[in-house]
C-alpha cells in the first residue's frame, strides 16, 4: 500500500510540473500578446510629406470646380432618340444617352411632345418634327 502511495505521489507531481511548463510556454506561444522578451512586429514609418499616403480616397477631386455645363446639339446633328420612359405621371425622352423631359430646349429645337413610340419637335419657326422610336425587336 505504501508503494502505491508513493506512486501516485510522483504521478501527481509531474502532472501538476507538465501543467505549469504547459501554461508558461502557452503565454509564449501567443501570437496575440507578445513576450517582452520577444520582438513585436514593428510597422513601416511611413516617409514624410502630404503625397507619402498617395491620394485621400475621401477627397472629391470636383470640389470646388463647378459643374461642367451640357451642350446639346440637335437630334438631328449626330444625337438620335434611343428610348422613351412613358407612363401616367413621367414622360422622358432618351436622345443620345441623356434624359429630357416635355418642354426642354434641345439645341435649336423644343421638345414639345413626347409620346408612346415618337417624340415631337418644334424649330424657332414654328414647324413640327417627329422622330419615331426605331423598333429593335429579334423577331422580324
Amino acid at each position: 500500500m505504501r508503494k502505491g502511495l508513493i506512486y501516485i505521489i510522483l504521478a501527481m507531481t509531474v502532472v501538476f510540473a507538465t501543467a505549469v511548463q504547459a501554461r508558461e510556454g502557452a503565454a509564449e506561444r501567443d501570437p496575440f500578446y507578445p513576450s517582452a522578451g520577444r520582438p513585436g512586429a514593428t510597422a513601416p514609418v511611413p516617409p514624410s510629406g502630404d503625397d507619402a499616403w498617395g491620394r485621400d480616397p475621401f477627397s472629391n477631386p470636383l470640389a470646388g470646380k463647378p459643374p461642367a455645363q451640357k451642350t446639346a446639339p440637335s437630334p438631328g446633328a449626330g444625337r438620335i432618340l434611343t428610348g422613351i420612359i412613358f407612363s401616367n405621371d413621367v414622360r422622358l425622352a432618351i436622345i443620345g444617352g441623356e434624359t429630357y423631359q416635355e418642354g426642354v430646349k434641345i439645341g435649336d429645337r423644343k421638345l414639345v411632345d413626347i409620346r408612346m413610340r415618337s417624340v415631337v419637335f418644334m424649330s424657332a419657326a414654328g414647324e413640327k418634327e417627329e422622330v419615331f422610336l426605331e423598333d429593335f425587336t429579334m423577331n422580324k
